[in-house]
């Protein structure tokens, strides 16, 4: 870990507006960290006005805060910005900066002599790369990655351990991925004759935008005929599955657990919660929001929030839809005590 000084938070946050701190020209700052682990030497930060009172108290010497949370801790070095999210992140990086590529290429490695690879990019151990694929500068090839035939991967990619692309798959700059995904596996595709399930080829590829990343063991899987697209600065979770066909616009946040079947088309700036499944040949247009646990059946007509298991219900419409059911539930019971009060007050129970 690097530390660092004021001056260097000053140059990297140029916008931020810096408060009480004159006494913190000589402080070497270690870390950054929770209000509540906060040393001296640290920097920490408030989220929002619910951890003003845990600031007052905490131990840090520097506190990353919004112009919302800053009048009241006025008597603390603080340090306004407009999105504390960011600022701290952009903090965290200066502690931990990010591996730099130096060119080093492992022994045990398999590069087909047509494959062309960039200046300034690592090679880890028992990779292979296939005919005629390009592989951009800068770029980081951990331990194990399989890399096909005609693969093209842009500048400063960052590949985990044991990644799969399978030939022809395109992917864009600054493409982070880590370990056990693959891309451009066939789809699932099957016709049911002659008593068995026989496969359709699958000869499309997978195209991924620039500023994509992907987390471990997610599944991108080419196109039937069609290609397979992933659009600019979408970020995927864990244990994502785009199926085949699919359409996925810029910007696209998936959470873990979610999948997408074929053919799904998703627009710009779509979120997708966690363990959702969106059915096949769906649509949900820009700005659409599903939340976690969803199974949608069927394309949200407008951009909204949507929940529930089946009918593509806004989060509105579900709540009304849970009191339903409750009711439903909860029905034998009311029927129960309707006959226990109609016998009480002497009316004779009609039979149905």
């Amino acid at each position: 870990m690097n530390p660092i000084n004021l001056s260097t938070l000053q140059s990297l946050l140029p916008d931020a507006k810096f408060q009480n701190c004159d006494s913190l020209s000589n402080v070497n700052f270690t870390g950054l960290t929770s209000l509540s682990l906060a040393n001296p030497s640290d920097i920490s930060f408030v989220a929002s006005k619910n951890f003003v009172n845990e600031a007052k108290a905490s131990k840090s010497s520097l506190l990353v805060v919004s112009s919302e949370t800053s009048e009241s801790l006025g008597d603390k070095a603080i340090v306004v910005v407009p999105k504390v999210e960011l600022a701290t992140a952009k903090i965290i990086r200066l502690f931990f900066p990010e591996t730099k590529p130096s060119g080093k290429r492992s022994a045990n490695v398999a590069i087909d002599p047509s494959a062309k690879i960039g200046s300034n990019t690592d090679i880890g151990h028992f990779v292979t790369i296939g005919k005629d694929s390009v592989i951009g500068n800068d770029c980081i090839i951990e331990d194990g990655v399989k890399i096909g035939d005609r693969v093209h991967i842009g500048d400063g990619a960052r590949i985990g351990k044991n990644c799969v692309f399978f030939d022809d798959t395109i992917v864009g700059k600054r493409f982070i991925v880590f370990g056990n995904s693959t891309f451009g596996g066939d789809g699932f595709g099957f016709v049911f004759a002659d008593g068995k399930h026989n496969k359709i080829p699958q000869v499309g590829r997978v195209v991924i935008g620039d500023d994509v990343e992907v987390g471990s063991n997610c599944t991108i899987d080419r196109g039937a005929l069609s290609d397979t697209t992933i659009g600019n600065g979408c970020k995927f979770d864990n244990m994502v599955h785009i199926a085949h066909n699919c359409k996925v616009g810029d910007h696209v946040i998936i959470a873990g657990q979610s999948g997408l079947a074929g053919s799904v088309t998703l627009g710009n700036h779509v979120i997708i919660g966690g363990a959702c499944a969106i059915s096949d040949h769906l649509t949900l247009v820009d700005g659409t929001i599903i939340a976690g646990g969803t199974s949608l059946r069927t394309s949200p007509k407008t951009k909204d929030v949507y929940v529930g298991w089946d009918l593509g219900l806004t989060f509105p419409e579900f709540q009304k839809y849970r009191v339903n059911i409750k009711n439903i539930v909860n029905l034998n019971k009311w029927l129960k005590r309707i006959e226990i009060i109609e016998k009480k007050v002497g009316i004779e129970p009609k039979e149905s």
